[in-house]
């Protein structure tokens, strides 16, 4: 079975480099710009890993993460989030809200490639 990792971004060069990026290692990403396509996703099938982008269209993502983890197949999802912005808050929020990791855009491809092998071999 192949791992499936959920990537929630607005922003179709990130969505773009963390699919390029993370193909080496022989996941499916499934990239959406936005919460409400992020919820059908999870609906749909369960997700090994996400992403998710503080800045959406149509929510917040710390409200997203949320919502994710309250649908039964992710109450156990681990979910990174990740920003471009600057506030010494954001870190502190997303662990609040259930988040197992923080990045800050732009990050490093080698950084995303550990992140998700360490997740994906327990």
């Amino acid at each position: 079975m192949t791992a499936k990792i959920l990537v929630v971004d607005d922003e179709a060069v990130t969505r773009r480099l963390v699919t390029f990026t993370l193909k080496a290692l022989q996941v499916e990403v499934e990239a959406v710009e936005n919460g409400e396509l992020a919820l059908q996703a999870a609906a749909k099938e369960p997700f090994l890993l996400a992403f998710v982008d503080i800045n959406l269209p149509d929510v917040e993502g710390f409200a997203l993460v949320r919502q994710l983890h309250a649908m039964p197949n992710m109450a156990n999802l681990p979910i990174f989030m990740f920003t471009a912005r600057n506030n010494a808050d954001d870190h502190a929020h997303a662990l609040e809200v259930g988040a197992v990791g923080f990045l800050y855009k732009p990050f490093s491809t080698q950084e995303l490639r550990g992140l998700v092998t360490k997740y994906l071999n327990g």
